[in-house]
């Protein structure tokens, strides 16, 4: 393994396009995220089960569809793809291109122990190492792939989500037919089959407002003890990681990984493609938001209706092409702003996150469960959705004065300094020296960790 970089990708050779980006999705993912930190785990989805749906809630719901569900997942998983290309590039120019699959490959593996641990011990159900980790390993034998093979290969992959929509949508219909052919069977005086009864008592439940103490147990475990969280979620955080994975997943974050390769293969991430193509990113963008919008509005008329099938297969088809083009748009937004010297300088605090995202993202769980949780201060179930939108500002405000201080002493955040030293098998350098913290300002330029 000797052939391998024995020290951190040097500050100047950062590309600060990226880190900024990251540092967007790393604070920004938290919008979307603290709906399951601080309410009931239907919550996330449906505002009519917890978190009001009215006057703000409501508004504040809107808004997160429109601008941050699944943006900020969609960009990460980008700049996850993105960030495999240039580790490959600087090792195939520094003559360790015989090394590179091994790097990248131990550098995801050690995300799955890390995200099993995040899941399991720190009890954030939304936890994405383990996820990253593992389909990483698939990403890695596709990052030399022509940019444009990369580029249908991850569209294909998140055009999945149709079939699955689509079998998802015959499965219910199939129920709604059943239920109806039992209830003109009942008006006409007779007992429908054992199985017609079943179909129409489960598409009865699928219609059925919940029930006021419908969230009582989960409320109960999650302002309980470590043990009482760990209980409760035991055996939704293992379907999460296996069932959930192998037919969503799979096609959700390798096709946004896939895509994020291509992208910066072309120079995207690196701000070096034509104003055009970024202007025409943030109006598709702006396009995908206002669309994401009229879906939710929609299904606000309607009640939130589960038994809305349609809707439900148009926004479940549509969401992995709305995020994503959400997402590049966000992604724009950044990069032409960094062709301003003024504005690039405002951006140095993001980019600091950005270079400590593995980091804060852990920061994020620390600071809400201590929260919301009942082992903290038990906050879990008692604000509104706009309300929570607060909580999301405070932390936000603290991940992004940690990353700024933290990186005025040390060359990258606490768990980055884990994930390469796991990477490499041997203890990287944390301290910065005299030398280097004089030649960079505390927020450096941007690259993928390695």
């Amino acid at each position: 393994m000797t052939d391998l970089p024995p020290s951190p990708v040097a500050p100047a050779e950062r590309q600060l396009g990226l880190d900024v980006v990251r540092g967007l999705a790393v604070l920004g993912i938290l919008a979307m995220n603290i709906v399951e930190f601080g309410l009931p785990m239907r919550a996330y989805g449906d505002p009519s089960a917890a978190g009001g749906s009215t006057g703000a809630d409501l508004w504040t719901w809107m808004l997160q569809e429109a601008l941050f569900d699944g943006r900020m997942r969609a960009l990460f998983s980008m700049l996850f793809g993105a960030g495999m290309v240039l580790i490959a590039e600087r090792m195939q120019a520094g003559g360790r291109g015989v090394s590179t699959a091994d790097l990248l490959l131990r550098r995801c593996l050690w995300l799955i122990p890390l995200g099993i641990v995040h899941r399991f011990f720190l009890q954030w159900t939304g936890d994405i190492l383990y996820i990253y980790g593992l389909l990483g390993v698939l990403a890695v034998a596709m990052r030399e792939l022509r940019p444009r093979t990369q580029l249908i290969a991850g569209l294909l992959a998140l055009a999945m989500a149709v079939p699955l929509e689509l079998r998802r949508y015959d499965v219910a219909a199939t129920q709604r037919a059943q239920a109806a052919e039992a209830q003109a069977i009942e008006a006409r005086g007779e007992k429908p089959s054992d199985e017609l009864a079943q179909a129409a008592a489960r598409w009865q439940r699928r219609l059925e407002a919940p029930k006021p103490d419908a969230d009582a147990d989960e409320l109960k475990a999650i302002r309980g003890s470590w043990v009482d969280v760990a209980r409760f979620r035991w055996e939704h955080n293992h379907s999460f990681q296996h069932a959930f994975v192998y037919y969503y997943f799979v096609w959700d974050v390798l096709g946004m990984m896939l895509v994020g390769m291509a992208l910066q293969r072309l120079g995207f991430f690196a701000g070096r493609m034509r104003t055009a193509v970024y202007v025409t990113a943030i109006v598709v963008g702006l396009a995908a938001a206002v669309g994401s919008w009229l879906l939710s509005l929609t299904w606000a008329e309607r009640a939130w209706s589960r038994g809305e099938l349609g809707l439900q297969l148009a926004r479940g088809s549509l969401y992995p092409f709305l995020r994503g083009f959400g997402g590049l748009g966000w992604a724009a937004v950044l990069l032409l702003a960094l062709r301003s010297e003024a504005l690039a300088k405002l951006l140095r605090p993001l980019a600091a996150v950005g270079r400590t995202a593995f980091s804060c993202y852990i920061l994020q769980t620390l600071c809400c469960t201590t929260f919301f949780f009942g082992w903290g201060c038990g906050w879990f179930g008692l604000l509104s959705r706009a309300q929570l939108m607060l909580v999301f500002a405070a932390v936000s405000v603290v991940q992004l004065l940690f990353a700024v201080l933290w990186l005025r002493a040390f060359r990258f955040g606490p768990m980055e300094w884990l994930w390469r030293s796991l990477t490499y098998w041997r203890r990287q350098p944390l301290q910065r020296d005299a030398a280097e913290a004089a030649a960079t300002s505390p927020a450096g330029t941007a690259a993928p960790s390695s």
